[in-house]
């Protein structure tokens, strides 16, 4: 008997290589450039991974924290994972522990500018005072230097050398039997007056007087004295507690 011929759908499903392949059959090449170019993609989403890592660290490390029920991720503070304590930022300072600070900043420099004003009025006064005591010790010996009275002159010339000190004062006792001996012979008598004084330099225990001074000279039989001025430099010196004069030097 003939051959009994199966249906085409029957030959089909038994035998696979009666099947009709659509479009051609891969080939070794394709294959090798599709894996290049997804090994490609692959290391570029990785570098694009590692590009955004980093960003988000360097803004976290200049932008800090955010504030409130969220972390740095987005996510609720409870389900933050705790940073190790070495990353840990500290809290920041209230407004009301910022205001008390700068409060007590500001009464620290109110303090400072008070004791300075203080100081400085103390050693304003205490420069006026010393320059009070050193124009008055220059103008006192001055007044004596040029006042001697004809019938006591003895007794001036030695007080005016009770007021001089060092050297200055060893010359007015070599001096002083002489001039009191001219004195007393002449009976000219002289009256000075001190019509300005000024300290030039000053220090704790010296300073420099200028003085302009007037004196008078009377002699007997004459109805007017004679005056003449005078411009002095008078250098005065604190010696045992007191200001007496070191040197005058007459200045044309």
């Amino acid at each position: 008997m003939p051959p009994r011929e199966l249906p085409a759908e029957a030959t089909d499903a038994e035998n696979p290589r009666a099947r009709v392949s659509i479009g051609p059959a891969p080939t070794p090449v394709a294959e090798a450039d599709e894996l290049a170019q997804a090994e490609a993609h692959a290391a570029a989403t990785r570098a694009r991974a590692i590009r955004l890592r980093r960003l988000a660290e360097t803004a976290s490390r200049h932008n800090g924290n955010l504030a409130g029920a969220q972390g740095t991720d987005g996510l609720p503070a409870e389900r933050q994972v705790e940073s190790p304590p070495h990353r840990r930022r500290l809290p920041r300072p209230s407004r009301s522990a910022l205001a008390a600070a700068a409060a007590v900043v500001f009464s620290g420099a109110t303090l400072m500018a008070s004791g300075f004003l203080l100081w400085h009025h103390r050693d304003v006064a205490q420069q006026r005072q010393r320059t009070t005591e050193f124009a008055t010790a220059a103008r006192n010996a001055v007044v004596m230097m040029t006042s001697i009275d004809a019938d006591r002159a003895r007794d001036d010339m030695q007080r005016f050398a009770d007021d001089t000190t060092g050297l200055f004062k060893a010359g007015i006792l070599m001096g002083a039997e002489d001039a009191v001996r001219a004195v007393e012979q002449s009976k000219v008598s002289s009256k000075g007056a001190v019509q300005a004084v000024a300290v030039q330099s000053m220090t704790e225990d010296s300073a420099i007087v200028l003085v302009a001074a007037k004196t008078e000279f009377t002699k007997p039989g004459q109805a007017k004295p004679d005056s003449r001025s005078s411009r002095l430099v008078v250098s005065v010196q604190r010696d045992g507690g007191q200001l007496k004069v070191s040197r005058i030097e007459f200045v044309p």
